[in-house]
């Protein structure tokens, strides 16, 4: 079976690792918190509205697996973080299926199970 490509934006910075795990859009420092605090950190691929979103800094300090945001580029705030903590990110992305948010956005629902791969400049979001 073959992955299908459900987002693309760009990456923060390349490596040949593919991450997978399932997603969570974490919108507010509150749901960063439960999230941090639920000690299931570790296999999640984060979804972050904005590259300058700071309280996602306490999910990259506690090993998030992955970090997808919809706006920011690679030099903004959690771009920065991001290669400081060696996870992989895939900034500005827009997704073709989901679900939508609050403001009509399109993310993958929580839960469903992704592949970022960063092994180029144009990063993508994948479903196994």
């Amino acid at each position: 079976m073959t992955d299908t490509e459900i987002g693309r934006g760009t990456s923060a910075y390349t490596a040949e690792a593919v991450v997978e795990g399932p997603v969570r859009w974490l919108d507010s420092p509150d749901a960063v918190l439960d999230l941090v605090g639920s000690g299931d950190i570790a296999d999640v691929i984060a979804i972050s509205r904005g590259g300058t979103t700071t309280f996602m800094a306490p999910a990259l300090a506690s090993g998030v697996k992955g970090l997808i945001t919809l706006q920011g580029m690679p030099t903004s705030h959690l771009g920065i973080l991001s290669r400081e903590f060696g996870i992989p990110c895939v900034m500005s992305t827009t997704f073709t299926d989901g679900v939508p948010t609050d403001r009509g956005e399109i993310v993958p629902a929580d839960g469903t199970v992704v592949r970022l791969d960063v092994s180029a400049r144009e990063g993508r979001v994948l479903r196994p």
